[in-house]
């Protein structure tokens, strides 16, 4: 079982991969990268990565992204070579190393759904991760390591992941609407209860997600006298709504998957501003 240290395997390309995104810039994102291995004499030679970064990516979408990249350049270097015995992917991401396995070996076979019954998220950067690994010649496995812990491939490819992001020439991968919220609260999924209430909302962002076929709200609570007032959180509903529209709505009663079932109406947006 992996101990979060992050130990060579000698016999292994070992790839380190990072991901960054920083809200504050607008959501610039990078990946970095370390190709590490053991040469003939018993010493670590390392090669490293740190290609153009993104615009508007989650972290999540960049941990697996960096392992994308991270195999494609391993797919690169093993051309030829025959004196690895496997791939071993290291990263720091909970979120990638718990799903690996399932992203490889269960989720394609049950058309992309997950344990909850809704299709899982960022279905496209797992396909092609699962793309690149199934390209590569040898069996490949994933390891977490602890981030910020003195690792010096760990703590390499975060400072790749962070030079990636000055430098943010790709497109997003998902394309999103935002307004400015009034909350100076974060974004927490799940964070509001549903049980079928009335609520009055404030739309901030949409998106479309093509895999779902229905759009994905980002929304904060304006009304003082709900108990949610102010928070912020993620909701579903089939239909267009503008973005910077206040809104009285009633939601389901499925906190794993919140939706609204009716706009009830329209509000005055100049009557909750805080």
């Amino acid at each position: 079982m992996a101990n979060g240290l992050g130990i060579i395997d000698e016999e292994a390309l070992n790839i380190f991969t990072d991901g960054s995104s920083f809200p504050k810039k607008q959501r610039v994102a990078g990946v970095g990268i370390c190709l590490v291995w053991v040469n003939q004499v018993g010493d670590e030679e390392c090669e490293e990565y740190a290609p153009p970064g993104w615009q508007n990516a989650t972290i999540d979408e960049m941990e697996i992204e960096a392992c994308t990249v991270g195999m494609q350049e391993a797919n690169r270097f093993l051309t030829g070579r025959d004196d690895f015995k496997r791939v071993l992917i290291f990263s720091d991401s909970r979120y990638v190393v718990d799903n690996f396995f399932k992203a490889m070996n269960i989720w394609p076979n049950k058309r992309w759904i997950g344990s909850s019954g809704s299709q899982v998220e960022n279905i496209e950067l797992w396909k092609r991760l699962r793309k690149e690994v199934k390209k590569c010649q040898l069996n490949v496995d994933i390891e977490w390591v602890k981030a910020h812990k003195g690792h010096k491939y760990n703590k390499a490819a975060d400072r790749l992941a962070k030079q990636s992001a000055e430098m943010p020439f790709n497109e997003p991968f998902s394309r999103g609407e935002t307004t400015k919220k009034w909350s100076d609260r974060n974004t927490t999924r799940g964070s509001i209860t549903v049980y079928g209430q009335e609520i009055k909302i404030r739309i901030i962002s949409r998106e479309y997600k093509k895999n779902k076929n229905t759009f994905e709200y980002r929304y904060e609570v304006i009304d003082p006298s709900d108990r949610a007032f102010k928070d912020l959180d993620f909701v579903f509903y089939d239909e267009y709504l503008s973005r910077n529209k206040c809104l009285k709505v009633l939601f389901n009663s499925d906190q794993k998957k919140p939706f609204i079932l009716e706009v009830i109406e329209e509000l005055e947006c100049s009557d909750y501003k805080h």
